[in-house]
């Protein structure tokens, strides 16, 4: 080997010590921190993928009809957290679960969604008031009722008693489409109505014939629970055009049907003083009846029948009213009755009026028959009495005529007619009149009903 290979071989020996001192300098600490920097970086990405996979649900229940938002998924919302699914498609008003794909930065995540309804419905109380035995309806009882499923509202007790009357406390159930339920307590008012309405007002009345009245007018029916009780008033009986008495009933009716019914009667007459009388005139009428009560007690008895009992009443006021023209009361009839029993003398509308006290007193239907025209008879009017009496109705007639110590009695319209004093009349506004004579059984002259009298079984 010569010099200058010697000092070439030194010098590749130099070079190659050199260059595995700087690799063991440099290179391996190189190497090594890249190593360790390589395991730490993994050990924070892993750390890090930990963490977030315990920040991420995999499974949100969420109430129905609400938004659904990426802060139902996370403990901690990143901040390049997405949803992966199109949420718009899911419909958040329908109970259900749904697949839910997320993203944070490059990793995903799937999660489960429920849809749930938890939460019962509900409502404002409406306070009921009914009648015992009735119930109310459910649906009434509430009102401002909330529920995004609907519900169903029912009493909460199917058995609740609603027979008894007072103030309680009724609990209505509200059930929604997934068994939630609420009971919202209803105040309510049984009322116990067992009493029937009363009616005030309602009296006997006259009127002349011819005219029109409202029957209602000054009736009125009260309740103690309902406020507006209806009132029928029947007047089927009623005839206006005929001379007469007639039944009105009144008849009044709660909402829950309890029913009172009051029977009036009518009076059908010729003119304002052919027997009218108003509530003002009670007192006098009561009066007559008295004085007509004190006089039957002394000329008729209970084993009289009626023939024999009218006999009398105008046998009595023929021969104990001595006839006087113009001087009766004209104000009402009872008046008229009271001052010719007090005077004992009156014209022929004081004389009818006191057989019409006697005979009513009696029990015995009449009806006062005035003249028509009134020109008739030199332009006088006149009263007499139409008489149920033997099946029929009779002219009678206690005013005397021309002098004559007798009176009318049961005549029929032929009879009557041509008996002298201007007995003219309407024939169609009075009841139908009997044909039958029955002249030759009666002797007014001496107040007797023959044995042989043919009486109407």
């Amino acid at each position: 080997m010569n010099i200058v290979e010697s000092r070439r071989s030194f010098s590749i020996d130099r070079a190659v010590k050199i260059a595995q001192r700087l690799i063991s300098v440099l290179v391996f600490p190189l190497l090594l921190g890249l190593a360790i920097g390589a395991c730490v970086c993994l050990y924070i990405y892993y750390h890090l993928s930990e963490n977030l996979d315990r920040r991420v649900y995999s499974e949100v229940t969420l109430e129905y009809a609400h938004p659904i938002d990426l802060s139902y998924f996370f403990t901690e919302v990143p901040a390049d957290a997405a949803f992966v699914t199109d949420i718009n498609t899911i419909d958040n008003t329908k109970v259900g679960s749904y697949p839910i794909e997320l993203r944070v930065g490059e990793r995903h995540y799937e999660a489960l969604l429920n849809i749930v309804d938890i939460t019962p419905p509900t409502a404002n109380p409406v306070p009921q008031e009914i009648y015992a035995g009735e119930a109310p309806d459910p649906v009434a009882c509430v009102k401002d009722v909330f529920d995004l499923s609907g519900c169903m509202i029912e009493f909460d007790d199917p058995e609740y008693n609603f027979t008894a009357g007072g103030h309680y406390a009724l609990p209505i159930r509200l059930t929604d489409a997934y068994d939630n339920s609420s009971v919202v307590s209803v105040p309510i008012y049984i009322k116990d109505d067992h009493t029937a309405p009363v009616i005030d007002g309602a009296h006997d009345f006259n009127l002349i014939i011819g005219e029109t009245i409202t029957y209602r007018d000054g009736v009125t029916v009260t309740d103690d629970f309902d406020e507006s009780p209806d009132l029928e008033v029947d007047i089927s009986a009623v005839d206006t055009g005929t001379v007469g008495t007639y039944p009105i009933t009144y008849t009044a009716t709660d909402d829950v049907g309890n029913q009172s019914s009051v029977t009036v009667n009518v009076t059908i007459v010729t003119m304002y003083s052919a027997g009218i009388s108003s509530e003002s005139d009670e007192e006098s009428i009561a009066r007559a009846y008295s004085v007509a009560d004190s006089i039957l007690d002394r000329i008729i008895d209970n084993n009289m029948n009626d023939v024999q009992k009218a006999m009398l009443i105008f046998y009595w006021v023929r021969h104990h009213i001595t006839p006087a023209r113009g001087t009766s009361d004209y104000s009402s009839w009872a008046n008229a009755a009271i001052k010719a029993f007090n005077t004992h003398r009156a014209s022929c509308y004081g004389a009818w009026a006191c057989c019409k006290a006697l005979l009513d007193r009696a029990g015995i239907q009449n009806i006062c028959v005035t003249r028509y025209p009134k020109e008739a008879y030199n332009g006088r009017t006149h009263y007499w009495c139409l008489c149920y009496l033997n099946g029929g109705w009779y002219h009678c007639d206690a005013y005397p005529w021309q002098g004559q110590q007798s009176f009318l009695f049961m005549m029929t319209d032929k009879e009557i007619k041509t008996a002298g004093g201007g007995h003219m009349f309407n024939e169609s506004i009075y009841p139908d009149r009997a044909t039958t004579s029955v002249q030759r059984y009666v002797n007014t002259y001496n107040c007797v009903v023959s044995r042989n009298f043919p009486y109407v079984q």
